[in-house]
């Protein structure tokens, strides 16, 4: 599996290119700023692009779409609690003083206890709502050989966890659904968040806060 992380735009939201390697099919995950500068990091790896998956729709993880989706001719997947999201980009850009975005066009709609194909490459969609009632970890169980892999968006950061204070965000949710959801995975599992570097489920489990009981009290 090719799996590249790009830090992108003011926010340093992470963009991640995932790959096959046996089919070289590749999918762009996030599409927020410098999109041009993240289709070149596909071509690097020889990855034909052939969908845009989003993990949420808030503005720094969508502005860049119907610019990606115009370039590459490819389908957009997005959970569909995330459509009122995607449709507030304009007036978030706007609330940051930047230029008004395309709200771009859903083609398909990702659906928790399904899964996605990228070549070869299957992820599970699993729920991990609370920062945005759409957001989904894309998950690829490990082998034995290698550890499982979760693109989790902003549920969970190394040592903290995603905002929830923004509209339509519910701390109690976010919780409920890293533990139901993400600490069930291995402790070897490598997690790809939505900002910042990369970390694994057993660091979290061992030292976030968030990952503790009774972490509801860093929430009030």
């Amino acid at each position: 599996m090719i799996l590249e992380r790009i830090p992108v735009g003011p926010f340093q939201m992470n963009s991640y290119v995932v790959g096959c390697t046996e089919t070289k099919e590749g999918a762009y995950i996030d599409p927020g700023a410098e999109v041009e500068r993240v289709i070149e990091a596909a071509r690097g790896h020889g990855l034909n692009l052939t969908k845009i998956i989003g993990t949420h729709a808030h503005l720094d993880h969508a502005e860049g779409v119907a610019e990606a989706k115009e370039k590459l001719g490819i389908p957009y997947w997005l959970h569909e609690a995330e459509l009122f999201n995607l449709q507030n980009i304009p007036n978030a850009a706007r609330g940051y003083g930047f230029p008004e975005p395309p709200v771009p066009e859903v083609d398909a709609y990702l659906v928790p206890g399904e899964t996605i194909s990228v070549g070869n490459l299957e992820f599970e969609i699993r729920l991990t709502d609370g920062h945005a009632p759409g957001n989904v970890t894309l998950y690829r169980p490990g082998d034995g050989t290698e550890p499982g892999h979760a693109i989790v968006g902003d549920a969970l950061f190394a040592g903290s966890i995603g905002r929830t204070d923004l509209y339509m965000g519910d701390g109690g949710v976010l919780l409920n659904a890293i533990r139901t959801q993400l600490l069930t995975l291995p402790d070897d599992t490598v997690v790809h968040p939505g900002h910042g570097p990369e970390t694994t489920i057993g660091h979290e489990r061992a030292t976030n806060p968030f990952c503790r009981p009774g972490a509801e009290q860093f929430l009030t």
